[in-house]
């Protein structure tokens, strides 16, 4: 007996495969990672850094990206990449493009309707 939910997940997986990049403004430095993001590089993460989300980030955007074709250590990242491109890169790996605007429209929008 298969699995529909199961096989629909693969389907998607399939779908969404390849990488999505971004270029850090001040350095030239392509970042790219996997469009399909599996939860257990997060989970493993999320262990390692004994839940503290900063270091998971890091720790997360290190295992699943490149720079430049290269891997860096977290060491790096939190030395070499500014804090503002860091947080940009971040939001494009957790929220993607297409998310972020509705997003913020959302939050916006609730934000007026509560004053």
């Amino acid at each position: 007996m298969s699995n529909k939910a199961v096989e629909k997940l693969k389907k998607s997986k399939q779908e969404n495969s390849g990488n999505d990049d971004f270029t850090l403004p001040s350095s030239g430095v392509k970042v790219e990672w996997p469009k399909f993001l599996e939860h257990g590089d997060w989970q493993r993460s999320l262990r390692m850094s004994k839940n503290d989300i900063h270091t998971a980030q890091a720790l997360y955007v290190c295992k699943i990206a490149t720079f430049d074709g290269e891997k860096i250590t977290v060491a790096d990242w939190g030395k070499y990449v500014p804090i503002n491109e860091a947080n940009e890169l971040l939001a494009k790996i957790f929220v993607g493009d297409d998310e972020s605007d509705s997003w913020d429209e959302e939050v916006g929008n609730e934000a007026k309707t509560k004053a």
